[in-house]
């Protein structure tokens, strides 16, 4: 009898912990909850109501009507990454219903809904985390599951939802979304602003912007765009106008003949944000961009105009891939990147018959791909993703360079043609749904059965890493062979002969080890991959490195001597070249040079080396003799006025001397003058900047005279917070750190970045170090507060101004008391230290 009692109290408390199991949700959006939420959920709409007034302190009061049909009876979870405190009433089907805020979920029981219609209504305060809220200005930025801070919903991709958008603003605030408005209703000092229905989108690709914000309108293709912007210089808002008009003409026109799909939303129209997190945000109908991309400078250089209009056309492509078909998991985010990147250069490059895009291309990509690639951090293009919490680490260079990179290798193999047909085929097939990088290969597959996908695949796509390529000339054959990740590619070695470059050799080294003979060229030099379309370290023999150190700079082919340029830094990083050869091989190349891209490139190397490997006494062995050289080139007749300003910020980043010092001084008070060269207010803000971490003693009084001088106010608001990294106060620039304990006075991130840029400037390393175990802490908590480029930001502006031992102890120590990081977020870490970890072997 004793038995059977303690029998039904067992099986009665089992029960109890069964339900009680059943609604234990883990934070985030897991992929086995999207999975069967996707399931049993389909047609949603959201219809949401926001009241803002000027005081960005005020609560914000909120309203969702979530309409859904349910095609199975369960218990449904909303995501709701809010306090308890802010969830005021639910009802469901006109029902109240007695719930919570868990783990950033609602969960509305089963016996409230019904197969078929349902209707969820929330009441609640919207949380201001993904709202932006300025002084008089706010913006949403949901990506990649931020919809969940702003109001409860079904934050996962392939659940696509039409929208429509109520707003309570100021009289005189303007408003815009992914959709027209349809009503504008005035009660005494407010408005209200009823937006129309929007075609299914995805929840991250949701947005408004609201505040005093200047909007000008001009028919586009037959229908208005108005673009929408904050800068108060009026003459250089007229300047850009016209063609941020015509970029979007442009690529509209060109995305509608090349997709055989017109421009497939209602509307569409441009903001410009101050110091927006992202150079832009590709909402439907209503694209965000970085003011300062867009609002060029006055004389901006070929390139600046170049990289503004493929920002452009790469937004604009988003709205067929990205937004018309979406990627059913943020494992696929990739997809949509590099399509919009290789539509973009598509659109824009025979706008700019001038630059060399082929140069571009490899210039722009693959240095960035290998700063990961080369990493113990690297990752996969197309990466593993359990929970919508870690879907922002998947963000990076591999996704924004090494696919672009891939994809030029997959249309080499399959043609230009077949990439057409079978983009088109996928865009109509699963147009306003969701599909993965599986249903695209596959009509590839279709489309070129020929080619070997599979490998490829496998190769480009599934594995990590950078190969090295040895090339070597044994016995009259040419031998490349791959160690590391072996990738099929297709690429050209060049072949000299007597001190004369032959025609390229075309090279498609399907397997690890190839070889061809080259025994009647009766060769000395062989040239690695010369048209540098190879991706990886390609190491020469001895002979062949020792030519091309001496005689790379007189090789007329622009390309080659790019290619070559990249090669060697990476030659450098791995220990073949030491500092002191790789300065005076920069250096002369900054003499012979005078390709504008590739002098780009080779300055960001000498900024490079400058503070990332060398110490003190290495500056002032080399300081002289750089300065002059780059003071030269800033007042040659045979640089152009464009390429000045590039020679004169790398004067300014790498000046050691108090005669540099001096002249940058000078500058900054405008009494030694550039030649054709004017400046902005944001360039003599950073030129003051400059000036202030060299100048501990006149610092304060530096940012003070530079601060009077500034009259754009949301400028003059981000001086404010970045001078107090720069202040010669050490208590000042402390507090100024550990503010950043506190998520609120982490937003602007840009400007937080920036600030922490200079707080660790190497000139203050013995004082910054001090703060870097620190600011490792803060990595976990700035990745679930932060957007999805801010944690891998946060650690390059922390970890670029160390280069010692004891910062590579304590990098090292933090990541082995810190096991349970994340992978992705450890991979960010790696990523970030990696140059640090390789400032202590090189010689």
């Amino acid at each position: 009898m004793k038995f059977r009692k303690v029998y039904w109290v067992v099986l009665a408390f089992s029960i109890f912990l069964s339900g009680c199991n059943k609604h234990h949700i883990e934070e985030g959006v897991s992929y086995n909850l999207a999975k069967n939420r996707k399931e049993a959920i389909a047609n949603v709409t959201y219809n949401l109501f926001f009241s803002f007034s000027e005081n960005k302190a005020e609560d914000l009061p909120a309203r969702a009507e979530i309409a859904f049909d349910l095609n199975k009876k369960e218990d449904v979870i909303l995501d709701f990454r809010n306090q308890n405190k802010n969830l005021l009433s639910v009802t469901a089907n006109n029902r109240q219903v007695n719930t919570s805020v868990k783990n950033g979920h609602i969960i509305i029981p089963s016996s409230f809904l019904q197969n078929g219609a349902n209707q969820i209504d929330v009441e609640f305060q919207a949380n201001s985390q993904s709202l932006n809220r300025k002084d008089n200005f706010l913006y949403t930025l949901l990506v990649p599951d931020r919809a969940q801070t702003v109001f409860p919903c079904f934050d996962q991709p392939d659940l696509k939802a039409s929208f429509k958008l109520s707003l309570e603003i100021p009289l005189n605030w303007v408003a815009v979304s992914n959709a027209p408005a349809s009503m504008i209703l005035e009660i005494d000092s407010k408005k209200v602003i009823r937006f129309c229905e929007t075609k299914p989108i995805s929840t991250y690709l949701f947005a408004f912007a609201a505040g005093q914000f200047n909007a000008v309108t001009r028919t586009v293709n037959g229908s208005n765009l108005t673009v929408y912007y904050r800068e108060t210089n009026k003459t250089k808002v007229n300047n850009n106008l016209d063609a941020i008009y015509e970029s979007e003409a442009h690529s509209l026109n060109w995305l509608t003949e090349y997709t055989g799909i017109p421009y497939p939303f209602s509307k569409l129209d441009v903001v410009l944000i101050p110091d927006f997190q992202y150079g832009g945000m590709e909402h439907p109908g209503a694209i965000f961009y970085r003011e300062s991309r867009i609002l060029l400078n006055e004389n901006p250089s070929e390139t600046e105009l170049l990289n503004r209009a493929n920002l452009i056309a790469h937004e604009t492509s988003h709205q067929w891939f990205g937004d018309l078909v979406t990627m059913r998991w943020f494992n696929d985010v990739w997809l949509k990147e590099v399509f919009a990147s290789l539509m973009a250069d598509k659109i824009v490059n025979p706008q700019f018959p001038n630059i060399n895009h082929e140069l571009s291309f490899i210039l722009s990509h693959y240095p960035s791909a290998y700063s990961v690639d080369r990493t113990a951090g690297t990752n996969p293009i197309r990466q593993k993703l359990d929970n919508l919490l870690l879907a922002g680490t998947l963000y990076g260079d591999i996704i924004y360079n090494k696919a672009p990179i891939a994809l030029n290798q997959l249309e080499l193999s399959i043609g230009q043609e077949n990439l057409r047909k079978g983009l088109q085929l996928y865009l109509k097939k699963y147009s306003m749904s969701n599909a993965d990088w599986n249903d695209l290969i596959a009509i590839f597959d279709s489309l070129s059965p020929a080619s070997n996908l599979f490998l490829w695949n496998k190769c480009w796509i599934e594995k990590t890493g950078m190969p090295t390529i040895t090339e070597k000339n044994r016995n009259g054959n040419l031998v490349l062979e791959q160690s590391g990740n072996f990738m099929p590619m297709m690429y050209d070695v060049g072949l000299v002969k007597s001190e004369t470059m032959l025609p390229f050799l075309n090279v498609n080294q399907d397997r690890p080890k190839y070889s061809q003979d080259i025994s009647n060229k009766k060769l000395t030099i062989i040239f690695p991959n010369s048209n540098g379309m190879g991706y990886g370290m390609f190491v020469p023999d001895s002979t062949s490195l020792t030519y091309l150190t001496d005689s790379i700079f007189y090789i007329e082919n622009p390309i080659s001597r790019a290619a070559c340029y990249v090669n060697f830094h990476e030659l450098f990083l791995n220990n073949y070249i030491t500092k002191d050869q790789y300065i005076s091989f920069l250096q002369k190349a900054l003499d012979y040079e005078t390709e504008p891209q590739i002098t780009d490139y080779l300055l960001g190397n000498v900024k490079t080396l400058w503070w990332r490997f060398f110490n003190q006494d290495y500056r002032d062995k080399y300081a002289s003799g750089l300065e002059l050289l780059l003071w030269n080139k800033i007042n040659s007749s045979s640089t152009s006025s464009s390429e000045r300003k590039p020679f004169l910020n790398t004067f300014s980043n790498i000046a050691t001397s108090p005669e540099a010092l001096k002249l940058m001084t000078s500058i900054w008070q405008q009494k030694t003058k550039i030649p054709d060269v004017t400046f902005s207010e944001n360039e003599l803000v950073s030129l003051s900047y400059q000036i202030a971490i060299r100048s501990e003693e006149i610092a304060d009084s530096i940012l003070n005279i530079q601060q009077k001088q500034i009259s754009n106010p949301d400028l003059l608001a981000k001086f404010s917070f970045v001078r107090r990294a720069l202040s010669s106060n050490e208590n000042t620039r402390n507090t100024f750190f550990q503010s950043l304990k506190d998520a609120k006075n982490r937003r602007p991130e840009p400007w937080v970045t920036e600030a922490l840029y200079y707080f660790n400037h190497p000139i203050h390393e013995n004082f910054s170090i001090n703060y870097l175990k620190a600011s490792l802490d803060l990595l976990p908590e700035i990745q679930q507060t932060g957007d999805i480029f801010f944690p891998k930001s946060w650690l390059d502006a922390t970890l670029w101004g160390h280069n010692t031992k004891k910062a590579e102890t304590i990098v090292k120590e933090w990541i082995k008391e810190h096991p349970n990081l994340s992978d992705n977020l450890k991979r960010k870490l790696l990523q970030s230290a990696d140059i640090l970890f390789r400032s202590q072997k090189v010689s």
